[in-house]
């Protein structure tokens, strides 16, 4: 079974997203650094071997009208945006995706350097038709980000819920993806262990 390979906590400023995420769990993220064209930065924290919690938010350096970050700005507030599932083969999810009647972008290469030096670079593909859905991505040859993050945070859950949830399990399970999901409200949700105790984040 494909799995998830991080949660996106979306915050209007990286300082604030980080001090929020660390006042909730007792761990402080670590600056990963920014991406180039996309009008962000992050921090990371670990959830384990190969799963991480990514704050991402605008970065004031770069150019931002018409970019993520612009949009996380017009947003404001902070909550989880977006989750990802690792893939080695992003052909097979794209033809699945367009298999179950869903659009398809066009695979993207993306990349950034910690601030270690370190170039990572990775392969991501969308999947559009449902707010819900993940994004998957492909780490190929790049060290996974959750190795080298500050650790102590692990994954208990995560759950998407909707008001109709047969259409988008049918679907997870055509791609092979492991997640909970119910009948509810539109939203995803995350419980993470921590130091602080079981931490809930939900939706933006």
């Amino acid at each position: 079974m494909a799995k998830l390979d991080h949660i996106m906590f979306a915050a209007a400023d990286l300082d604030q997203g980080i001090s929020e995420i660390a006042d909730l769990t007792g761990v402080r993220a670590a600056i990963g650094g920014t991406h180039p064209g996309n009008g962000t930065r992050n921090a990371l924290l670990s959830l384990g071997a190969d799963q991480y919690l990514e704050i991402i938010a605008p970065d004031p350096e770069q150019e931002l009208q018409g970019t993520l970050g612009e949009e996380l700005i017009q947003h404001g507030g902070s909550g989880v945006r977006s989750w990802a599932v690792a893939s080695d083969d992003l052909a097979s999810v794209a033809a699945v995706g367009r298999d179950q009647g869903l659009g398809v972008r066009p695979i993207v290469d993306m990349n950034r350097t910690t601030p270690a030096g370190v170039r990572l670079d990775w392969q991501i593909c969308f999947l559009f038709g449902n707010s819900l859905l993940p994004f998957f991505i492909d780490w190929k040859k790049s060290p996974h980000p959750a190795q080298n993050t500050p650790k102590g945070c692990a994954l208990d859950s995560f759950t998407v819920s909707l008001p109709d949830h047969v259409p988008y399990r049918t679907l997870m399970d055509a791609l092979g993806v492991e997640v909970t999901i119910v009948n509810g409200a539109e939203l995803c949700s995350a419980r993470l262990q921590t130091p602080a105790g079981l931490v809930a984040l939900q939706s933006w």
